[in-house]
């Protein structure tokens, strides 16, 4: 009698985990060479991933679940939120679920690296590579083009809300780090702030870190933010032309291309602009920040407007505020010991 998938799955997970220990300095090759993510995101990647993998392992082992042959699913691997295809691919096997891998185009080779080196572990049809390139050919219940979309799900944008009280240095650190990493394409980057009260140390704090974080090669370990592609940098040249021309914004960085020689593409010196209320409809594309200075019940109205659209919050200080499907509270002090490299260590202003 066969094993069943799930158990298969529970079995050979610690094999794949001494595996992707093995190929982390390659995966983070690929990553930094095809991604341009530098030293420190790409560290955080691979850990956090190996982490999650670990626990949803330990979960499974535990509960042990149904071991009843599942529908197969289809899982694609995003150029943007690379590696989370791994996750998404054992949870379905550890569910008993067969599971169909592909690649949208560009996306990060490591991923399908790793599923093909996951396919021995199981047996034949539980995990199949889709070429989309090939014609399809059988449109069967077995084929795993035919098989429904599972994920990876497209990560949701972010918008934050600093508190009155919140600490405006804390405040600054978060922000950089959410909007300028990976030149601002993160896509759970946070582009645009609602804050409430006083901004002007907000101000100072922000523009010394939007003028040292320090951009360079993924190969550099000191670099905080690598370069982008020309299509990022053609989106953020018009936009930035947007912001100057409109009466209503303040500039607080300006923002620009940088002058290079030897790099894989262009580096964008971060902008970062300020209004009143309410959010301009303005596009924002690569590391720009529209700080939104409002009232407290004027950011409320913005924030939630924009969580009932599929937005997610970062909050910033103060209570957490209630009924938000997704928030993410921060608060307390900047840690230096926390701060990844190429960002200015605190200082006063």
């Amino acid at each position: 009698m066969a094993v069943p998938l799930a158990a298969t799955a529970r079995r050979v997970f610690p094999t794949f985990a001494g595996r992707l220990a093995q190929r982390a300095d390659q995966v983070c090759a690929a990553l930094a060479e095809q991604l341009h993510l530098v030293a420190w995101d790409r560290e955080q990647l691979v850990g956090a991933m190996q982490g999650r993998l670990f626990a949803m392992a330990a979960a499974a082992g535990s509960s042990r679940g149904s071991d009843a042959r599942e529908s197969g699913a289809r899982v694609v691997e995003l150029r943007a939120q690379p590696l989370e295809a791994i996750e998404v691919a054992w949870a379905c096997l550890l569910a008993g679920r067969p599971v169909g891998f592909s690649a949208e185009p560009n996306a990060c080779t490591a991923t399908a690296a790793l599923i093909d080196d996951m396919i021995s572990l199981f047996p034949a049809g539980a995990l199949t590579l889709i070429d989309d390139t090939v014609p399809a050919g059988d449109r069967g219940e077995g084929n795993p083009r035919t098989w429904p979309q599972i994920g990876v799900v497209p990560a949701v944008p972010r918008i934050a809300w600093v508190d009155a009280t919140a600490d405006r240095e804390l405040a600054a650190y978060s922000l950089a780090r959410t909007c300028l990493r990976r030149g601002g394409l993160d896509p759970r980057g946070v582009h645009v702030a609602c804050v409430v009260g006083p901004t002007d140390l907000l101000r100072r704090h922000l523009h010394r870190l939007w003028v040292g974080a320090l951009l360079g090669p993924a190969s550099d370990p000191g670099s905080f933010a690598g370069p982008v592609d020309e299509a990022t940098r053609i989106a953020f040249t018009a936009a930035q032309t947007q912001w100057h021309a409109d009466p209503r914004v303040e500039v607080w960085c300006p923002g620009g291309v940088l002058e290079h020689t030897g790099a894989a593409g262009p580096f964008l010196a971060p902008a970062a602009f300020a209004v009143d209320w309410p959010i301009p409809a303005l596009p924002l594309a690569g590391p720009m920040c529209c700080i939104v200075r409002c009232t407290e019940e004027q950011g409320h109205e913005s924030i939630r407007a924009a969580s009932a659209s599929g937005a997610a919050v970062v909050q910033i200080g103060g209570r957490p505020l209630t009924n938000l499907p997704e928030l993410r509270h921060i608060r307390g002090a900047v840690l230096v010991e926390r701060l990844p490299p190429g960002l200015p260590d605190p200082r006063p202003v």
